[in-house]
């Protein structure tokens, strides 16, 4: 069985960036930060080095409305801007996946989530890896399908596939989707149900 590495592009930067903040700033001789490039390249040569995929797709939010923000117009409309020395390093590491010769893929009115949604359920015969920390793509964990994520910062990977997320959570990957309605995600300013957080959620589901 052939394997195709999903990687979320936007969440695997955001960690990167975030996991090594808080050390010695990197830069480049001119002042360019480069710690969250640094990050990110770490993370998909361990992932690499893991799964040995055939094929590998970055996936990318285009950073412009999506579908989404048309049906509810506060879609993530909590979140901070995002800090200037991040954002430079974007096309950063644009550069290195094009040099490497990793495919990288965007897509204007929907996000790096639907791009692996739909490559994952669209290759059945595929053995389907993705690497993120978003547990929203837990609902697409399948008999061939798991979720890389990076812990420690970013020295180690756990492996979430069905036996994982059953014993982690009492769950299958279709609850996924009942445990985020019932306890809403605060990240992407959807709410849930009044008084209903991830606790109860989980009992309610059992």
């Amino acid at each position: 069985m052939k394997k195709l590495l999903l990687i979320d592009g936007n969440n695997m930067l955001f960690k990167a960036y975030h996991a090594t903040l808080y050390g010695r700033m990197m830069t480049t001789s001119n002042g360019i930060p480069t710690n969250a490039v640094f990050g990110f390249i770490h993370m998909i040569q361990k992932a690499l080095q893991q799964i040995q995929p055939d094929y590998v797709l970055v996936a990318w939010d285009s950073g412009k409305p999506t579908f989404r923000h048309e049906h509810y117009k506060e879609y993530k409309g909590t979140r901070k801007e995002v800090d200037e020395a991040l954002i430079v390093q974007f096309p950063i590491v644009r550069e290195y996946l094009d040099a490497y010769g990793l495919y990288r893929y965007e897509c204007d009115g929907i996000e790096a989530d639907d791009i692996i949604g739909t490559m994952a359920k669209g290759h059945p015969d595929y053995e389907i890896h993705i690497l993120s920390s978003d547990k929203d793509l837990w609902q697409l964990i399948d008999s061939t399908t798991d979720i890389y994520v990076m812990k420690k910062g970013l020295s180690e990977i756990e492996v979430i596939n069905e036996h994982v997320l059953k014993e982690k959570m009492g769950l299958v990957p279709q609850q996924i989707v009942d445990l985020k309605a019932l306890m809403g995600d605060a990240s992407d300013n959807i709410p849930g149900v009044p008084g209903v957080g991830e606790k109860t959620a989980l009992k309610l589901l059992a």
